[in-house]
């Protein structure tokens, strides 16, 4: 969709464009939003990605390695994007409770988990962002060994 800028008497032409492609942003982002598929970007992100690029860069599996690459930058697409769709719509969910999220939590670990949920969409698009370059970063180092 094109953003159409028009000054003819005062219209507000590029607030609607823009209106309208936020809306169909989050549409398109809700239809392929799914909490488990996000969890498992997340765990093959931090967990099977990690220790399989190890395993089979020893074993001179190179183009297995790529293909786990691959994998590993599309999921840090999907993780980056569902973190820009959650920043759009993100509400704090504990506005107006401060005092009783205060005295109800008393371990200060428990604030590092409200932080995290307070910034959740951000930290979805730093992650998402965190796995491409490190995806990217391990498919050209494969791509100079093979």
């Amino acid at each position: 969709m094109i953003l159409r800028i028009s000054l003819n008497h005062g219209s507000n032409s590029a607030s609607v464009g823009g209106a309208f492609m936020v809306a169909q942003f989050q549409s398109a982002m809700a239809s392929i939003y799914n909490g488990w598929f996000l969890f498992g970007c997340l765990l093959f992100s931090f967990v099977i990605f990690p220790s399989l690029a190890m395993k089979l860069s020893d074993l001179r599996k190179f183009g297995f390695l790529q293909v786990f690459c691959w994998i590993a930058i599309l999921t840090s697409i999907y993780v980056l994007l569902e973190g820009a769709a959650m920043a759009v719509t993100w509400a704090d969910p504990f506005a107006g409770k401060e005092g009783q999220m205060a005295g109800a939590i008393h371990n200060p670990k428990g604030w590092i988990i409200v932080a995290a949920i307070l910034v959740w969409p951000y930290l979805l698009m730093i992650l998402g962002s965190l796995i491409g370059y490190l995806a990217i970063r391990d498919l050209r180092r494969v791509r100079r060994a093979a």
